[in-house]
């Protein structure tokens, strides 16, 4: 069952449903792929709101939440209180392995240093402690794995480049950036599964993210130097954090992505946006 289903979730369908009968939970249920074995009602911004879908009793769960609104009020909403919405519904239960997809901004580190699964967490944040709150609620209630993606992206809504598209480059571009792109993260949602159907020991905590963090100046160097032109100004930017997320528990694992660096993902990506 995916709970907030979106385009993870979409990107996963597909192979998950060789191996099992996929359940979509949304508050349209009517616009959800029609190869889903189930389109159920659904909103985990309410209690009342999960009556069906906790009917189903599922033996897989996903979530994949995101802010009810940007503010410190959304991402309680969306996080701290939808896990606790879903816990209280007895989703969680009956369930063999819950997976909770959280991201990398829970991590402390400001100044361009590693980051693993074991670090420091910014804890005192009002948004990371939304976070963190919905990461705790649903390993009290299940066998959880969490895992944290870093900046999402796939060729058709590359967010990064649309200023270098329109020939701008940062100006801080210092500081480490770090990114998963899209159908790696589906594709790993996926293997998960099926390694835990297969037995196999899964880590509580999984970072999400591609071989090579980067500083913006060196992949907009890049990315300028792919399209053939130079930058024709500046644009002012204010970095979030300034990290390097270590994937080495996802290589451990023996997961290999089809988007190793931001080369890959965004040479495809530059292809499309100039088509």
């Amino acid at each position: 069952m995916f709970i907030g289903f979106g385009d993870l979730a979409s990107r996963a369908l597909s192979s998950l449903s060789t191996v099992a009968d996929v359940v979509g939970v949304s508050r349209n249920p009517q616009t959800l792929p029609d190869a889903l074995s189930q389109r159920v009602y659904g909103d985990y911004g309410s209690l009342e709101g999960l009556v069906k879908a906790a009917e189903i009793k599922p033996d897989y769960l996903i979530f994949t939440p995101v802010p009810a609104s940007r503010d410190i009020a959304g991402y309680q909403q969306g996080y701290a209180k939808a896990a606790q919405n879903i816990a209280d519904s007895g989703l969680l239960s009956e369930t063999r392995r819950a997976i909770y997809v959280s991201s990398t901004r829970v991590y402390a580190e400001r100044s361009g240093g590693w980051v693993n699964e074991d670090s420091l967490l910014a804890a005192g944040d009002p948004f990371v402690d939304a976070l963190l709150a919905g990461e705790a609620c649903f390993r009290r209630h299940a066998t959880t794995t969490v895992v944290r993606p870093s900046g999402l992206y796939d060729g058709a809504n590359p967010i990064m480049l649309r200023p270098i598209l329109e020939g701008f480059s940062s100006r801080v571009g210092s500081g480490f950036t770090n990114r998963i792109h899209r159908d790696d993260a589906a594709s790993l949602l996926v293997e998960m599964i099926k390694r835990d159907l297969r037995g196999e020991k899964l880590p509580a905590t999984l970072n999400l993210n591609d071989n090579s963090p980067v500083t913006t100046r060196e992949l907009e160097a890049w990315c300028f130097k792919e399209l053939g032109r130079e930058p024709s100004g500046l644009r002012d930017n204010q970095p979030r954090a300034n990290r390097r997320v270590s994937n080495a528990k996802l290589q451990a694992m023996g997961f290999s992505l089809r988007y190793p660096s931001f080369r890959e993902g965004y040479k495809e990506a530059l292809s499309q946006a100039a088509t």
